[in-house]
């Protein structure tokens, strides 16, 4: 139950609680470019935490090679792009690698946590 629970909040409240927590950290006060700027990369960085968003975007990355990248891009970074040309699988693979890493690092810790907790409980007959 636990665990649905958990996938539930990630999946329903997440992306609520990322907006909320960037406009309080970083409120847009003058509209700069660069206020925009930091407010994104934070609600991209904070939304990370989530699996859900991790899964989605290595899959999105995976099954659309012509994605480039999960983040914002700015029209000076695509010159000499060539607009709708796919990229190769290694290429695809290395943008969704920090992804699956941190979903296998997250398993892992998950599953050692609740192995040492179970371990610690006294079960008598």
């Amino acid at each position: 139950m636990a665990a649905i629970a958990t996938w539930l909040f990630f999946m329903l409240f997440w992306n609520m609680i990322v907006n909320l927590v960037a406009a309080v950290l970083l409120p847009i006060r003058y509209g700069l470019l660069e206020e925009v700027l930091a407010r994104t990369n934070l609600t991209l960085a904070l939304s990370r935490i989530s699996p859900n968003t991790l899964f989605v975007e290595a899959a999105i990355v995976l099954l659309n090679p012509t994605i480039r990248s999960l983040g914002l891009i700015l029209p000076t970074e695509m010159q000499g792009a060539l607009l709708g040309a796919p990229l190769p699988l290694g290429q695809s693979i290395a943008l969704m690698w920090p992804h699956f890493t941190g979903l296998t690092a997250a398993t892992i810790l998950i599953f050692a946590l609740t192995y040492v907790l179970f371990q610690r409980q006294e079960v008598r007959s």
